[in-house]
C-alpha cells in the first residue's frame, strides 16, 4: 500500500509563558475581518526548524510545505475545507476511473520563463525517481505521466483511487526543469541552489535551522501578494518561538499542537480550525512482549485518553476519538449519522485497569514486565502524555520508564525500532485513507528513507480491505470495508488513539486572516495571500 505523512512535532512548556503575564486574546474565528487591500513591506512568520533540504518531494515537513506552498504551485490545490480546487490546472477532468487530464493555466516561475507541461511532468515525476523521495509511495499506482501538448498534462493510474485529486493537491510542487536539472539532485533544495516555483513569492535566501527569505514574484498574476517581503525565522523549541511572538519579533505563527503556549500573549489573536492530527499510542507488534495481543490490549485498557485531554488539551482542544484517524475525516465519504454508527459498532478500550489487569494475566506475563516508552524530547505535550501512561501502566505491573529521543534521532520513533512510544500524525489529506495507509499498511515498515507504521502491524485481512477501499468509488461500500478494517485493527490494538486535537494560528492584531484558514491550507497552499493588515 502506500501515502504517509510524517508528524512535524513542537515544545510546548505552557507554563514557562503562563508565568510571563497574560492579556491575549483567543477566539474560535477563523478570521475577524476581510482585512484592508494595502500592500506592507514585510511579514515575519515562525516555525520550528526543519533538517534537511528546501524541497518538498524529499522533505515533506509541515513547516517546510508551509514555506514552500508560498514559492511553488500545485496542479491542484486545497480550498474550504479542504476540497479540492485548480490551482496552477485550469481544469481537471477523469475520462475514465484509471485516467486524469490537466489542462494548464499560463503562467510563469520567478525568473520570467513560462509553465509548460514539460516542466510537470519532470516534476510529478520526481516524485517516483528522486532518490528518497518521501512522496514516492503516494505514486506507486501511477503508471505513465506525460504531456499531450504543451499546455496538457496526461496521468495513468494502474487501478481507480478514490482519493487520487487529494493525492495531486499535496504532492504535485510545479518547479522549473531546466533549472531543477542544472542544479542537480543533491544540491537542489540547499542554499544557494533553491528550487523556481510559480507561486506568488520567491526564495532569495536560505539559512539553515536559522531563517528563509522570500521576496514577490514579479511575475504571479494571481490575487496580490500583500507582503513585499516574507522572513521566517526559524526555531528551536515553541517557548522560544512564543517569546519572539510575544516581543513582537515575528508577527504570527501556525501552532500545530499546544496554542496554550500563545493564548496569554497580549495583542495576539489564536484562531482555531478543525484539527486532523491525531496523539497515539503504538507498539511494536513484532518484538515480546508487546507481539502479545493481551500484552497490546493491556495497554490499550491502561491509556486514560481522557485523563491526558484533560491534563493536557483543556477548554476542548481537544477530543478523545475510538479510531486511528480524526472521525471527522469520515465525513469526506459519508454522512455524520452513518459515520457515527460505523463508529458506535467498533470495539473500543476505555480506560479500565481492572480490564487492563485482566488482560494482562490472559498473557505469558501476568506479573508484568520492564519497558521503556520513548517520545521525542522536543514534544511537550507528548512527553506529558507519556509519563500519565507510564504512572497507569505502573499500576497494572508494567514498569515502563519515559525514555526522551532528541529531535535528531527522531526517525527511531517512525522506523518501528522502538517497542512503545508514545507519537502524533496529521492526516495529509481530509480522507481518512491517508491517516489509514500510514500507519497500517505494511509498505510503510520501515521504507528506505522513512516509515510510519511504528507498530510493524501485518494483517493481510486488514491490507485486502485497505486496498479495496481504496479502489472503491462507491462511498457507501467505501465505509462498509473500512468499518471492517477499523474492527480487525481496534481487535488486535496495535495503535492506541488518545486525541485528536485542533489546528491553531497566532497573529498578531495588527494583522488578520483570511476565512479560508483550516488544516489543510496551513501547508501546500500559499497561505500568506491571506494574512492582511487589519482594517
Amino acid at each position: 500500500m502506500k501515502k504517509y505523512m510524517y508528524a512535524i512535532v513542537v515544545l510546548a512548556l505552557a507554563l514557562v509563558l503562563a508565568a510571563c503575564g497574560s492579556g491575549g486574546k483567543s477566539t474560535s474565528n477563523t478570521a475577524s475581518t476581510k482585512g484592508s487591500s494595502k500592500s506592507y513591506p514585510e511579514l515575519r512568520w515562525g516555525f520550528l526548524t526543519f533538517p534537511g533540504a528546501l524541497d518538498i518531494t524529499r522533505n515533506v515537513q509541515a513547516p517546510l510545505a508551509s514555506i514552500e506552498g508560498l514559492v511553488v504551485t500545485n496542479l491542484m490545490e486545497f480550498g474550504p475545507k479542504g476540497k479540492v480546487q485548480p490551482g496552477l490546472a485550469s481544469s481537471a477532468e477523469q475520462p475514465s476511473p484509471t485516467t486524469y487530464v490537466y489542462h494548464l493555466k499560463s503562467m510563469k516561475f520567478s525568473d520570467g520563463k513560462l509553465v509548460t507541461a514539460a516542466d510537470v511532468v519532470f516534476s510529478l515525476e520526481r516524485n517516483i525517481s528522486a532518490k528518497e523521495s518521501w512522496t514516492k509511495a503516494y505514486w506507486e499506482d501511477v503508471t505513465s505521466i506525460s504531456a499531450s501538448n504543451s499546455s496538457t498534462v496526461v496521468i495513468k493510474l494502474k487501478r481507480p483511487d478514490a482519493t487520487f485529486q487529494d493525492i495531486v493537491a499535496f504532492t504535485s510542487q510545479v518547479i522549473e526543469k531546466a533549472s531543477a536539472e542544472k542544479i542537480g539532485e543533491k544540491a537542489l533544495g540547499t542554499p544557494g541552489h533553491m528550487v523556481i516555483g510559480a507561486g506568488p513569492w520567491k526564495v532569495v535566501g536560505y539559512q539553515p535551522e536559522a531563517s528563509v527569505e522570500l521576496a514577490r514574484n514579479p511575475y504571479w498574476t494571481g490575487p496580490r501578494q500583500p507582503a513585499e517581503k516574507i522572513t521566517i525565522d526559524l526555531f528551536k523549541t515553541e517557548v522560544s518561538m512564543a517569546l519572539a511572538l510575544r516581543s513582537g519579533a515575528i508577527d504570527g505563527v501556525f501552532d500545530y499542537y499546544t496554542p496554550k503556549i500563545f493564548a496569554s500573549i497580549p495583542n495576539v489573536r489564536v484562531l482555531k480550525a478543525a484539527g486532523d492530527t491525531i496523539e497515539y499510542v503504538s507498539v511494536n507488534t513484532e518484538a515480546p512482549p508487546f507481539n502479545n495481543v493481551y500484552v497490546r490490549r493491556a495497554v490499550a485498557y491502561a491509556t486514560d485518553s481522557k485523563g491526558i485531554v484533560n491534563a493536557i488539551y483543556p477548554g476542548g482542544l481537544a477530543t478523545v476519538d475510538p479510531t486511528i484517524m480524526p472521525v471527522d475525516l469520515f465525513e469526506a465519504i459519508s454522512s455524520k449519522s452513518d459515520v457515527n454508527s460505523l463508529v458506535g459498532s467498533l470495539p473500543t478500550y476505555e480506560f479500565n485497569l481492572e480490564k487492563a489487569k485482566q488482560e494482562l494475566a490472559k498473557s505469558p506475563y501476568p506479573h508484568g514486565f520492564t519497558s521503556t516508552i520513548a517520545v521525542e524530547d522536543a514534544e511537550a505535550n507528548l512527553v506529558s502524555s507519556a509519563e500519565i501512561l507510564s504512572s497507569d501502566l505502573a499500576k497494572i505491573g508494567i514498569t515502563a520508564k519515559v525514555r526522551e529521543v532528541p529531535p535528531a534521532d527522531g526517525a527511531e520513533l517512525l522506523n518501528g525500532k522502538t517497542k512503545l512510544e508514545i507519537n502524533e500524525l496529521y492526516s495529509a489529506y481530509p480522507d481518512p485513507e491517508g491517516m489509514m495507509s500510514s500507519l497500517i499498511a505494511p509498505g510503510q515498515i520501515n521504507p528506505p528513507g522513512s516509515g510510519l507504521n511504528s507498530a510493524n502491524f501485518r494483517n493481510a485481512e486488514v491490507d485486502k480491505l485497505l486496498s479495496e477501499s481504496v479502489e472503491t468509488l462507491n462511498t457507501t461500500k467505501r465505509l462498509q470495508l473500512i468499518g471492517k478494517l477499523l474492527k480487525v485493527v481496534n481487535k488486535e490494538a496495535p495503535y492506541t488513539p488518545i486525541c485528536t486535537h485542533a489546528t491553531f494560528a497566532a497573529v498578531s492584531e495588527k494583522y488578520v486572516l483570511s476565512p479560508s484558514f483550516n488544516a489543510w491550507t496551513l501547508v501546500w497552499t500559499p497561505w500568506a495571500l491571506g494574512v492582511k493588515l487589519a482594517s
